[in-house]
């Protein structure tokens, strides 16, 4: 105990610094290497994991084949609703790619003050004409949806699309075989 002349007594602490350093952690060689035999079974030997088999090029041709057609599909959709939106094609013209809220969506934004072109203006020699998609970008979340982000440019604003599609048969709004073909059922502009 340490006394004080001012008052109470104080009871002095002593601290100690310890200096630890945890254990390094093991590094194992990567994929761990296969014991030869069976820990828990003596004398009895690993089975080697077979290699899978090599993809038949015909059906990796077909998939991409497949792939393309439903990316050129998605993409000449998305070029469509960008010529509505931009004023150059009636609405009406989305019925066979589009559902309803959609197409009303697409004939609203023809109003948009910020998407409008001028009409009659004259653009210098090497501007670009005209809307059109400058990038594309389709994830595929589940069988049967594709959702697409999408940079276009309207005359010389760019702006961001967002799109759903569904794989819909024309007459039902569920998702179907053969006949069926990519619907938009979602919309938003930025």
């Amino acid at each position: 105990m340490t006394t004080s002349v001012d008052g109470p007594p104080r009871r002095s602490f002593r601290i100690r610094v310890l200096q630890h350093e945890p254990d390094p952690e093991p590094i194992w060689p990567l994929p761990l290497p296969r014991p030869a035999v069976d820990a828990w079974w003596p004398g009895a030997a690993v089975v080697p994991v077979p290699e899978p088999p090599a993809p038949d090029p015909a059906v990796v041709r077909a998939a991409r084949a497949a792939d393309l057609a439903e990316r050129r599909a998605i993409g000449e959709s998305v070029g469509l609703i960008l010529e509505v939106v931009g004023g150059r094609v009636p609405a009406l013209r989305l019925a066979r790619i589009a559902a309803p809220q959609v197409q009303r969506y697409a004939a609203a934004a023809t109003h948009r003050a910020d998407l409008r072109r001028a009409v009659g203006t004259r653009r210098p020699a090497g501007a670009a004409t005209g809307d059109r998609v400058c990038s594309l970008r389709i994830d595929r979340p589940a069988d049967g949806v594709a959702e697409v982000a999408a940079v276009c440019r309207f005359g010389r604003r760019v702006r961001a699309m967002a799109c759903r599609f569904e794989l819909l048969s024309p007459g039902r709004h569920a998702p179907g075989q053969g006949d069926a073909r990519w619907t938009c059922v979602a919309l938003r502009l930025g």
